[in-house]
């Protein structure tokens, strides 16, 4: 369990913070239609969410430096790298099992978004910010977490559709809230793991110029 919320910004460099599910996360029990995800051999991933958050604390430093580098030396199909792991880990990862971006995560909702919930709860919208938000955010752990599931899945918030946000495009403007994210989805902290070793990171030099790439 994190020791304080994050709470989703509407700066383009930290968009990822965000709450609830996302895109291929938290699929629904009997009664949602939830993806099907692939089964695919899995690698050695980290899924550990007390290890995922010590080794984020560990690797920090480590997270930082690789984010300057990235800003100057990403390859120009960035984007579609980081897509294809996305798609990568939300088929080896069941979000399910975690539900901890909804557990965690302050989140900022439209607010046609906030009408459909507080009609859910059977709430109007005044009673609804009441006792679910503070500030214009809706507090953790998400009101329609039920269990380890959205309970409005199919008409979940854009902003939890995209979560953890690694299919966004302009992958390098929003490398702060990645690495936020690194510390609370096992499919960010994989991601960005994978992503040192596949650029070939040349880990711990402080050259930051134009490098020109894996051979």
């Amino acid at each position: 369990m994190l020791e304080k919320p994050y709470s989703l910004e509407t700066n383009p460099d930290t968009i990822s913070r965000v709450v609830v599910g996302s895109k291929g996360t938290m699929p629904s029990d009997a009664r949602m239609k939830p993806p099907k995800r692939t089964e695919l051999s899995s690698p050695e991933i980290e899924t550990d969410l007390s290890r995922i958050q010590s080794l984020s604390r560990e690797h920090d430093e480590e997270n930082w430096e690789f984010r300057s580098w990235l800003k100057q030396n990403a390859p120009d199909d960035i984007d579609g790298i980081v897509q294809a792991l996305s798609q990568k880990y939300f088929a080896l990862i069941d979000c399910t099992q975690c539900a901890n971006c909804c557990r965690s995560l302050q989140a900022e909702f439209k607010k046609s978004e906030l009408h459909t919930i507080a009609e859910t709860l059977g709430q109007s919208i005044k009673e609804f910010e009441k006792q679910f938000m503070s500030e214009g955010m809706v507090n953790p752990p998400c009101p329609m977490l039920d269990g380890k599931l959205c309970s409005i899945y199919d008409n979940r918030p854009e902003v939890c559709r995209s979560f953890p946000h690694l299919e966004k495009p302009l992958f390098t403007t929003r490398l702060m809230g990645v690495i936020d994210n690194v510390a609370i989805c096992p499919i960010a902290f994989n991601a960005y793991e994978e992503l040192k070793t596949k650029l070939a990171w040349p880990k711990g030099r402080r050259d930051l110029r134009r490098w020109p790439g894996p051979s």
